[in-house]
């Protein structure tokens, strides 16, 4: 790709807050729970083919100071080299487990201003430090039970390594600021009952806008945290939710076959670019908490068949999208930049391709992508990156 690393930030100081299958049992999923899958895809791109959708709503009022600039000429931590050196060595080690022979190139998109590959010994030995990931998934997860599907899909892949790996379900369609107390009485029961003192969160898409809402708004939870991962997450918004029919959320809470939690109905409004750069540039993430990004940055035929009408309307804003997000609205401000990943929005967390469902099959056509190598080289980077400083 002719792109280099970028990020739209604020100009503040220092910045603001801001085909494998799944080792489990797959969930059944209804048809009815395509709405959710795709309320910022399919559902948004029809509304907009018909006229029935509004247009962008930014107005001047709206909006604050933004610059788009090289990630080079930001606070971000660019250690995409690192991390492919030791994406590539776990996903030759189980490639070879496998039987399989992947193309660690092929996952990971190079842009032409990443350094060369680190080809520097990676221990993969199973950790010894106790480290217990959180996963929190986004729009429109818990209609859907994404929950019990990552369980399936990543829990027992991981524990062979050491890890622990657990879901937290917020309502997939309110507000992150609904969400963020969601998470945080949740994170407080959690270390009243004697579970694990430091967490390492990943975020997928709005997950991570109401994890960073949760650990600003609530400094009392700051102490449980050691990191948060960025899983295509929406930092900066979506396009998308500016032209999305009002009542959508509404609707997906009163859908027969969805399972939606009762919430404010306002998480479309959360996702407005708008709403999330206006609380970019008023607020500050905790130092003590440390931040990693993986951007999804898929080629156009790694694009879904359910999202590409929504990856053709975000194409007008900036062809690098995964059809749900565009691609530098995916940068936490001061975070560590682990890289670009070469799957859409959907296939990034969820194998919805091994769903029992012809039609939910044929619209998540592509998400053959090692997810599970890719969390498991997440945690040991974060592993490494964190010692002996916060995780013990």
């Amino acid at each position: 790709m002719d792109s280099t690393a970028q990020a739209m930030v604020p100009p503040r100081g220092r910045q603001p807050v801001s085909d494998q299958r799944a080792p489990g049992p797959v969930r059944a999923i209804s048809a009815h729970a395509l709405l959710m899958r795709a309320t910022l895809a399919g559902t948004i791109a029809a509304g907009l083919v018909c006229g029935c959708a509004t247009a962008p709503t930014a107005t001047l009022e709206e909006s604050n100071p933004l610059v788009m600039v090289p990630i080079s000429q930001t606070n971000v931590i660019d250690q995409r080299d690192r991390f492919r050196n030791l994406f590539c060595a776990v996903l030759e080690a189980r490639a070879v487990e496998n039987g399989q022979d992947p193309n660690c190139d092929e996952v990971l998109v190079r842009l032409p201003d990443e350094a060369p590959r680190q080809r520097e010994p990676v221990s993969l030995d199973i950790s010894t430090k106790a480290i217990t990931a959180l996963f929190i998934a986004g729009l429109g997860s818990d209609c859907i039970d994404q929950a019990s599907q990552a369980r399936g899909q990543f829990k027992d892949h991981l524990a062979r390594f050491g890890y622990e790996f657990k879901t937290l379900s917020v309502s997939g369609t309110s507000s992150s600021a609904y969400n963020a107390r969601h998470i945080r009485d949740s994170l407080l029961k959690m270390a009243q009952s004697g579970e694990p003192h430091k967490l390492v969160i990943i975020g997928h898409s709005k997950g991570v806008v109401d994890t960073l809402e949760a650990i600003v708004t609530y400094p009392e939870i700051q102490s449980k945290i050691s990191a948060v991962v960025s899983l295509a997450g929406a930092v900066g918004g979506s396009p998308l939710a500016d032209q999305a029919p009002g009542a959508a959320m509404s609707i997906a809470q009163n859908t027969p076959g969805l399972q939606c939690k009762d919430g404010d109905a306002g998480a479309l409004h959360s996702l407005r670019p708008s709403v999330r750069r206006a609380w970019l540039a008023q607020h500050r993430l905790p130092e003590s908490i440390a931040l990693y990004t993986v951007v999804t940055l898929p080629e156009p035929e790694r694009i879904s068949a359910g999202l590409k009408p929504s990856y053709s309307i975000l194409s007008e804003f900036d062809p690098r999208n995964d059809g749900n997000l565009l691609f530098y609205d995916q940068v936490i401000p001061g975070s560590t930049l682990l890289g670009y990943a070469n799957a859409d929005h959907w296939a990034i967390a969820a194998d919805l391709g091994a769903s029992p469902y012809a039609l939910i099959r044929s619209l998540a056509d592509r998400s053959d992508f090692p997810r599970e190598e890719l969390i498991e080289a997440v945690l040991r980077f974060v592993e490494l990156d964190l010692q002996p400083a916060t995780i013990d």
